[in-house]
Order: structure tokens, then sequence, then C-alpha cells
């Protein structure tokens, strides 16, 4: 399923869109019944902060969002 993305830049903050794959893996349960499926995003091509230049995302890797927890 194509999809855009927005990922913040590790460096300087900047917010960035682009076009990705949306995948589901499916991940092994303790149950055999049950099934359990992660979203996983493909971008299509190499892509670089707008502001700054940085690699973000490269094509071919998989990006999995995670929430974190602010404590």
């Amino acid at each position: 399923m194509k999809t855009k993305l927005r990922k913040e830049c590790p460096k300087c903050g900047c917010w960035n869109r682009f076009e990705v794959n949306k995948l589901f893996i499916e991940q092994e349960t303790p149950e055999p019944k049950v099934k359990a499926y992660i979203p996983v995003y493909e971008p299509f091509k190499t892509e670089t902060c707008k502001k700054c230049g940085q690699v973000i995302a490269k094509a071919k890797e998989l990006i999995r969002i995670v929430k974190q927890s602010y404590v």
C-alpha cells in the first residue's frame, strides 16, 4: 500500500514527508490461533532532509514506528 510518512530529522529537527510502501509483517504469538501483524514502512528511494541534507531513510530498509513513553 502506497502512503506518505512524516519523519523528524535527528540532526536539525525538521519534519520531512516522503512516499513509502506500507507492509504488514506477521509477529509470532504464544497462542497458535492468534495472528498479530506489525506495520512497517519501506521507502522507495533514499531520502534526505530538505533543510540540512542528512540521510533520513535508505531505500529497501524497513522502518518501524515505535511509541516512546516519556517518564
